[in-house]
């Protein structure tokens, strides 16, 4: 079953809470993944967040009022590890150096001074790939959700801890009674979802941008706080004073 992946919805909007809004590099593969596997539909969006040609390197924007009031589904991960894999989503995959996409978009970005840092260090501390957005795009979504019975809000790092537990929830508020959390966390594993992409992508949600290169993987880690592994220790100190002067 073919799930959209959509940046922005384009109405009529759907209404029954089915869509998912997250930062990239939040989760939402998991969770597209595990849906997949049993037909569930749902929407995605980054809501204005993609690695498009309108939003990527863009500062953070505000929330899409097509968004604004409709009963949805908020994921959201610890900023400094989705900045870490934003970092190779766009290097080894979206922006890969000699694919076309990067030979179409390397003028656009050049002539508006937004190319993204090759420097690990450097990029998650860029206002506009970094840390920094997505603290803003992360606190402006949960501020807005606020007390919304309407809204489920998800933590990747609670779903990594409890899989079936978290995965319930959103079956619970999908009010769907046909499958359990237990099963969705058994078929979209991490090791599972490892060997399906390892081996060829034969999922319409995994496709490995260059099997020679791990670090391209769409699953590539899935470590809770993988960025101690990644960064200088003089970069997460700077990154955790970040986090905490957005509240986290």
């Amino acid at each position: 079953m073919t799930m959209p992946k959509q940046d922005l919805l384009r109405g009529p909007f759907r209404t029954d809470g089915r869509i998912i809004v997250s930062y990239p590099k939040s989760g939402r593969t998991w969770l597209r993944y595990a849906l997949v596997q049993f037909g569930i539909d749902a929407t995605m969006s980054h809501a204005g967040t993609a690695t498009n040609r309108r939003h990527i390197g863009r500062p953070a924007p505000g929330i899409p009022p097509q968004l604004a009031d409709l009963p949805l589904v908020f994921l959201h991960r610890n900023a400094i590890d989705t900045a870490v894999s934003m970092f190779y989503q766009i290097h080894k995959r979206d922006l890969r150096p000699g694919s076309g996409r990067w030979f179409r978009m390397l003028l656009p970005l050049a002539m508006r001074r937004a190319l993204p840092p090759t420097d690990i260090d450097c990029f998650v501390l860029h206002p506009a790939y970094g840390l920094p957005k997505i603290c803003r795009f992360n606190q402006r979504w949960l501020e807005h959700l606020k007390g919304r019975s309407d809204c489920l809000i998800l933590k990747y790092e609670d779903m990594r801890a409890s899989p079936s537990e978290e995965f319930q929830r959103l079956l619970d508020f999908f009010a769907i009674t046909d499958t359990t959390g237990a099963a969705l966390a058994e078929a979209s594993s991490f090791d599972r979802m490892k060997a399906v992409e390892r081996h060829g992508g034969q999922s319409e949600v995994l496709k490995p941008a260059n099997q020679s290169d791990p670090a391209s993987a769409k699953v590539r880690r899935g470590k809770v706080e993988g960025y101690h592994d990644e960064l200088r220790p003089e970069t997460v100190a700077l990154c955790q004073k970040i986090v905490r002067d957005h509240g986290f």
